[in-house]
């Protein structure tokens, strides 16, 4: 599900726009307050009117950019540090009773996540916070979370646009924070919950190399290769969505939450690799042999599978046809005739 309008392109504009206008003004630290153009904007209409009643209010500082938006969930990670990487200092969320209690969790998880890599990257101050007040009997907390400390920012804002899909504009993003970042391990680990962005690990002993997972992969983070038995991952691709781990058979994969800044990460890197297993009968490579041995371990006892028909099961599938119509004693089709 997407929105029709506004799109990520269209918000990443306003964003960058409102940043640069400010900044332009002479404004710095700024804080983007993204809120709902209902709820979200009376309450902050009461904080200012608040604010000019009661001197122990203070309303809406002046380096806090408010931003309407149809849904406060409708942004997530990509477009927040592309509002750091564009010059925020920080990026608040302000929810209310408006949204199920399910968006403020998914949120959070995300906030989490990108908090991480800013940390990180060494970026100092809490850059990302969701803000939740149900009516005016809310108005002193929201008051006090918006006084905060700014967070530490960018020396140079971005020139990138947002972009329609949202991997792009997450890696865009992180270019630019990781360029202007003063430290850059080569590996950030990430919350477990919500994060888009992991490697993989992988269990040699118990995988099969029969490569479900490369099959189940809808970003092709996962690859094989047509001239060896190899399982290759591309951290970039990435997605976290666990597809390839409930795949398995063998239980052999499991996911690893973390943002590696080595050039690896853009690369496919071999996870597993096996020795090939030869036909019998014409030394063709048809499968691994680690595979080959545990299907005829498992099939040794069984009934169907003794003698030649277990022979055949080291056999390619050419081999395997040419032997069943080259048997003497074996049924075929042919062979029977109706009585």
């Amino acid at each position: 599900m997407t929105y029709a309008y506004p799109r990520a392109s269209e918000q990443g504009l306003k964003i960058k726009t409102l940043l640069a206008t400010y900044a332009s003004a002479g404004g710095q630290q700024a804080a983007v307050l993204l809120h709902s153009q209902e709820a979200g904007a009376r309450l902050l209409g009461d904080l200012g009117r608040a604010a000019r009643l009661d001197s122990a209010a203070q309303g809406v500082p002046a380096r806090v950019l408010p931003m309407a938006l149809w849904h406060t969930a409708s942004t997530g990670l990509e477009l927040w540090l592309s509002a750091v990487a564009h010059g925020a200092s920080q990026v608040w969320v302000l929810m209310t009773d408006e949204e199920a209690p399910e968006y403020r969790a998914a949120v959070r998880a995300q906030m989490d996540v990108a908090q991480a890599i800013l940390s990180g990257l060494g970026y100092q101050g809490e850059h990302f916070r969701l803000l939740y007040a149900k009516d005016a009997r809310d108005l002193a907390a929201l008051d006090a979370d918006l006084q905060a400390a700014p967070a530490q920012g960018v020396a140079q804002a971005a020139g990138f646009a947002v972009q329609a899909d949202k991997r792009a504009t997450l890696e865009l993003a992180l270019d630019h924070l990781v360029a202007q970042a003063a430290v850059q391990p080569d590996v950030i680990a990430l919350p477990a919950t919500g994060s888009p962005l992991g490697a993989l690990a992988i269990n040699k002993d118990t995988c099969t190399l029969c490569l479900s997972c490369v099959n189940a992969c809808p970003v092709s983070a996962l690859q094989d290769n047509p001239q060896a038995p190899q399982l290759k991952f591309i951290e970039k691709n990435c997605v976290q969505c666990s597809l390839c781990v409930k795949t398995c058979p063998e239980k052999a994969l499991s996911l690893v939450p973390q943002l590696s800044l080595t050039a690896q990460r853009k690369e496919a890197v071999v996870l597993n690799e096996m020795q090939p297993y030869a036909c019998v009968r014409c030394g063709k490579p048809f499968g691994t042999l680690k595979t080959i041995e545990s299907m005829l371990g498992k099939l040794a006892s069984h009934s169907m599978f003794q003698g030649a028909a277990l022979e055949r099961l080291k056999m390619c599938g050419d081999c395997r046809v040419i032997d069943i119509y080259s048997a003497d004693n074996e049924l075929k089709i042919t062979d029977i005739r109706q009585t």
